[in-house]
């Protein structure tokens, strides 16, 4: 898996994970470690394809893709040429 495909990543809220949580299959969890360093985020081995994530960190992503969006929509730097 290479790095340019965690853009393209598809959280899903997943309600029953404890805070602050991820559980994805092992290939992705090498990359974020990887890509975030050291990090305060729980890191769960998953057995399904699917990235779940608690509600706060679902939250977290949504609050910051909206604050791109509008960043983008007001001239600033398109994030999308960084990959």
């Amino acid at each position: 898996m290479s790095l340019s495909n965690l853009a393209c990543l598809d959280l899903q809220e997943c309600r029953d994970l404890p805070r602050n949580t991820l559980m994805a299959p092992l290939p992705l969890l090498r990359e974020l470690r990887c890509v975030l360093g050291a990090t305060t985020i729980t890191m769960v081995l998953g057995t399904e394809p699917a990235v779940l994530v608690s509600s706060d960190i679902y939250e977290a992503f949504h609050v910051w893709e909206e604050d791109q969006d509008l960043n983008e929509a007001e001239g600033g730097h398109d994030s999308s040429e960084l990959n």
